[in-house]
Parts: structure tokens; sequence; C-alpha cells
């Protein structure tokens, strides 16, 4: 049975699962895109699982607080070793685990793997800390610079699924931790997608995050009110939209969530983000 959202989608889709998200009824719904023969690529982080596995072994978690009020994880040598671990080790095995399970061919890959995600190295970063701004010069995070859809492109002609999260390629053998929002919006961008799905624990980009009724329709740009991980998702989510022509932040705890977010639910995202370089793909065009 085709899905009401298949149709709306009409092409590629790439859906992000995001932290505190319901895994089971994403990947039910993502088999049955599948089914209806949309080709996905579904795209994770593992902010949870990491801290969850940092806890295990005993390192902190630390955070770095820009001074535009956005957070992001502070990734050393050793946070960087247990992200990786994280993702790679526990979050994908799960989601491929659960694909094939429900009958859909799925392949785990990292942002490193043929190159198919680059990043640049962020030489020094500013956080807040005690009211100062401090410069960080050891984080191993990057901005997000390439990205080469070919091996994507092979999988997706097989009928495989990709599920593709962090770490990226970073030069001279060296992993990087980039935004996985990001990911998902250069890998959409660069696929040619039809839809772009940010799957969220909140039913979309809420005008105050306090308040779950409050979920903005249509975003033209990044609303004053959002904060921490949302601004990240946001910010992914309008720069995406400069070449997807369906980009959704939506919720991922209500049953079929991707179909929910294709057909109207959560916040679509009619703006762009001005001002920003998009990431080239190996190609030549813009990733």
């Amino acid at each position: 049975m085709e899905s009401d959202g298949a149709a709306r989608a009409n092409g590629l889709l790439v859906v992000k699962i995001g932290g505190g998200v319901r895994l089971e009824p994403v990947l039910d719904d993502v088999a049955a895109q599948v089914e209806a023969g949309v080709p996905v690529v579904l795209v994770h982080g593992g902010g949870p699982e990491a801290d969850r596995l940092s806890a295990a072994v005993g390192l902190p978690v630390g955070t770095v607080r820009s001074p535009d009020g956005t957070r992001g994880r502070r990734t050393d040598a050793a946070a960087m070793d247990v992200v990786t671990m994280a993702l790679l080790g526990r979050v994908k095995p799960a989601l491929v685990g659960g694909l094939l399970a429900r009958g859909v061919r799925a392949v785990g890959l990292s942002g490193a793997d043929d190159g198919l995600v680059t990043a640049e190295r962020k030489q020094a970063i500013r956080s807040v800390e005690d009211g100062r701004v401090r410069l960080i010069r050891d984080d191993l995070s990057g901005r997000i610079t390439e990205v080469r859809p070919e091996l994507l492109r092979t999988l997706l002609g097989i009928g495989l699924v990709p599920v593709v999260s962090p770490p990226a390629a970073g030069g001279e053998g060296r992993l990087l931790n980039v935004d996985s929002d990001q990911v998902a919006a250069s890998l959409a961008v660069a696929l040619g997608a039809a839809a772009l799905v940010l799957l969220t624990d909140v039913p979309g980009v809420l005008a105050d995050p306090e308040d779950p009724e409050s979920v903005i329709r249509d975003l033209a740009q990044e609303p004053p009110g959002a904060g921490g991980r949302m601004r990240h998702k946001v910010r992914a989510a309008l720069r995406a939209r400069t070449r997807v022509p369906l980009v959704v932040v939506a919720s991922g705890l209500v049953d079929r969530p991707v179909t929910a977010a294709l057909t109207g639910g959560g916040t679509v995202v009619t703006g762009t983000l001005p001002g920003t370089a998009e990431p080239v793909g190996a190609d030549g065009g813009r990733a």
C-alpha cells in the first residue's frame, strides 16, 4: 500500500532522526516509504547515547556556549572517541538492524566513508564561561566544506537505504565531529532531494519553547525564541531550503512521523538562511 507521504515526497527523501525520538515508529514509516518506491537516506546523530557512554566510562560531558547563545558538545580527543563509538558502534547498528528486520536493505556509513562528508576543523571556538569569552583551540569539531554523493547514489540505485551519521573526514586521516542536522541538510542538497524531514522530540519549531502548542506552521526566518539544539536545526533547515523544495521540522514522537511531516504536520520551512555559503559538491555543483 502506498504511503500518503510517499505521494507528497514524489522523489528522494532524506530523514534525520533527532535525539529523544522513538525509533520504532520512524523505522516502520521509513520501511513504508521504501515499499512505496520512495528512495530514502536516513541520517542520525547520537547525543543521548554519547552522554550515556561518557557516563559509563567516567568522562564528563563538556559543552560549548557560543556568544550568540547556541550550545554544542565540547569535542576534545577523548570526547571524539566516545562520540565515534556511540554513533558507529551503538546507534547505527540498531538502525540498520531495525530496517533489516523490516525487510529493508540498509547499509551504515559515516561521513568519513569514501570522503562522503568533508569538514574543516574550527581552529578556535569562542565559548562563554562565567561571563567571559574563552578561546578553545583543541576542539575536534568542524564545518562541512564538501559532500561527495556518488556513493549514496550508487547505493540508492541498487535499492539500499544508506544510514549516515558523523564523523566527517577532516584531512590527514583525522575525524571531525560535525552537526548531524547540517549533515542531513548538506546531503539533501547534494542529492537533489525532493524533501528533507528533521524529526525531533517536540511538535515542530515553537514560538514559545515552553509551550508545545505554539508551533510555527510556516517558518520564513530564524525565530527569536529558538535556542539550543533547535537553533542548529532551524539553521540547517533554512540552509537546505535554498535547494530542497520541501523541508519540515516535525515530531518524531507520533505514529507514522515521516508521513505526518510530509502531509502537513510540524513546521514547514519556507524561507532560506541569507549570507551563508553552501558546501561544494565533488562534481562542482553546490552541496
